[in-house]
């Protein structure tokens, strides 16, 4: 996804980034990363098998080129990673928001939603 540019002129304001998917039935290592530019916000690591994972977000504006951001990782029915960090992405510009996946086989990894919301 595409953040337009100057959609966080004010500082305070935020977006709220969530993303969803299966992890297919078998013991592959599967990684599943959130991004914010060039900014990991969260990423989980290891082998699960037939479960669904979701990653979350918050990335609020602290400065024209400063953010804060909390993200958290869920599989199953388990929090696994709970992470802070502070993008430094300049907001003049368009921000590419992503969702990868890295695993052995093809639909290791499904991700079946990302949703985008601005925070005023």
């Amino acid at each position: 996804y595409s953040l337009p540019l100057n959609t966080l002129t004010t500082n305070g304001q935020a977006v709220r980034i969530t993303a969803w998917g299966t992890h297919a039935a078998n013991g592959n290592a599967k990684t599943v990363a959130l991004l914010f530019g060039a900014t990991t916000l969260v990423t989980q690591a290891g082998s699960p098998n037939n479960v669904d994972w979701m990653a979350e977000a918050v990335v609020v504006r602290t400065g024209a080129a400063t953010q804060e951001a909390g993200a958290i990782h869920y599989r199953g029915t388990d929090i696994l990673t709970v992470n802070q960090s502070a993008p430094a992405e300049t907001l003049s510009g368009a921000i590419t928001i992503k969702c990868t996946g890295a695993a052995t086989a093809n639909d290791d990894i499904i991700q079946e939603g990302l949703i985008v919301e601005v925070i005023n």
